[in-house]
């Protein structure tokens, strides 16, 4: 299982990343950054991916991805 951290998770790139990775058997995400949404729930942000990501957007910095391969 490789525990993935996604950095800028509100940009394009971030979005469909987040996206891809939600749905992969073999990716546990760990953490999600962006500096202006930190704090807020993925979810909240993008209704699409309730009840597959439990996870709220946290600063970019290695204390939030110290848990990520």
């Amino acid at each position: 299982m490789i525990k993935a951290g996604i950095v800028g998770g509100t940009g394009y790139t971030g979005v469909e990343l987040l996206r891809l990775l939600a749905q992969h058997p073999q990716v546990e995400l760990r953490a999600i950054t962006s500096r202006k949404e930190a704090g807020t729930p993925v979810a909240a942000m993008f209704p699409s991916l309730r009840r597959r990501i439990d996870l709220k957007f946290t600063e970019p910095d290695a204390k939030s991805l110290k848990g990520c391969d």
